[in-house]
């Protein structure tokens, strides 16, 4: 009887046996098929393209060539707004196009610059429309500051109501009557490229800059923190930190910081006219430039040979700042000038 049971035993053993056996057999069939149908239908990327995380919103822009990606942060705070082409009808007056490029670049968070991005162009038309009289150039500089501190006095109310921490840089650029005029609030940058006549080892690209950073390394900007209480401790890149972690003087919204002295005013660089040997309009969040200087992306715009698409230039130019080592959001809008266009 108990030889019978090891009979019954070893038998049921080969069943268990032969099933597992069919059953690897069939999920290694499945896996093998599944590889097979991934690797067929898969986009094989190039190297950057594996380790370049890509943008994952949609940018507002009309008629704009740029590129935006959060690097090697966990979240995309950049914003851009671009229209070369806003139409402006006045009444009982031909209508007026104007190029306007604003790149916001966030921190704690994307409130600020994504508020910002979405209002900038509608308030910034709002005010346009109440042009009688005046110097119209003049009004376009008047209705610009105006529209930035109109969106930091609205996102700082939400703020304060909401308990929000964030802010927001801004840098817009405005091209109207073959001139370029800029405002700035923060560390994001504008600048031109443009044509250099020497040859030899002076040749290159000529850089003219359009904004100046706002940290307490300008003595005007330090003074005025300062004299609200603000204190510069340690330093990050060289910058004085404002309480120990704050690396600029001007933002929209980071209420809590207004009592020492933050404030949203932009610095506008006025009108400058713009030449024949004006190549390109960079307009770029800081994350560009934790690598490359404006030197050196108007080098690398000035070496390229192809700029039958400045979308894919402005591409080219993140992944070589995020390969060079910046770690911060990247995002940049280029604008043709010139023999360029």
């Amino acid at each position: 009887m108990a030889r019978r049971r090891d009979v019954v035993r070893n038998s049921n053993k080969k069943q268990q046996v032969g099933s597992w056996k069919i059953m690897s057999i069939i999920i290694s069939g499945i896996f093998i098929a599944c590889f097979i149908g991934i690797f067929m239908n898969l986009k094989v990327p190039k190297p950057e393209e594996k380790i370049v995380p890509q943008a994952t919103k949609s940018i507002p822009t009309k008629n704009c060539h740029f590129a935006s990606n959060k690097g090697r942060r966990p979240y995309q705070e950049d914003r851009i707004t671009c229209d070369l082409d806003l139409k402006i009808p006045f009444l009982g007056r031909k209508e007026v196009s104007i190029g306007v490029v604003a790149v916001f670049d966030g921190h704690i968070g994307e409130y600020a610059s994504e508020m910002a991005s979405k209002l900038f162009l509608e308030k910034f038309k709002f005010h346009l429309k109440n042009y009688h009289s005046n110097e119209f150039m003049d009004f376009l500089k008047s209705s610009l500051v105006k529209t930035i501190e109109e969106i930091d006095a609205e996102f700082s109310k939400i703020a304060i109501e909401r308990e929000l921490y964030s802010g927001t840089t801004a840098v817009v650029a405005l091209i109207y009557n073959n001139h370029v005029l800029v405002a700035n609030v923060g560390d994001s940058k504008a600048f031109i490229c443009s044509q250099n006549d020497q040859r030899g080892e002076f040749a290159g690209e000529i850089v003219k800059e359009l904004t100046r950073d706002h940290n307490a390394l300008r003595l005007d900007e330090r003074d005025r923190i300062e004299a609200s209480g603000g204190i510069f401790s340690r330093t990050i890149n060289d910058v004085p930190l404002l309480n120990g972690h704050f690396p600029m003087t001007r933002a929209i919204g980071d209420v809590p910081l207004k009592k020492y002295g933050i404030i949203a005013t932009p610095e506008v660089t006025d009108w400058i006219n713009l030449t024949s040997k004006d190549e390109f309009l960079v307009v770029s969040s800081d994350g560009i430039f934790e690598s490359l200087s404006p030197q050196k992306v108007c080098d690398f715009l000035n070496k390229v040979e192809d700029y039958s698409d400045p979308s894919l230039l402005a591409k080219d130019l993140t992944l070589k700042a995020f390969l060079g080592g910046s770690r911060d959001n990247l995002s940049v809008v280029l604008v043709p000038l010139g023999s360029r266009v």
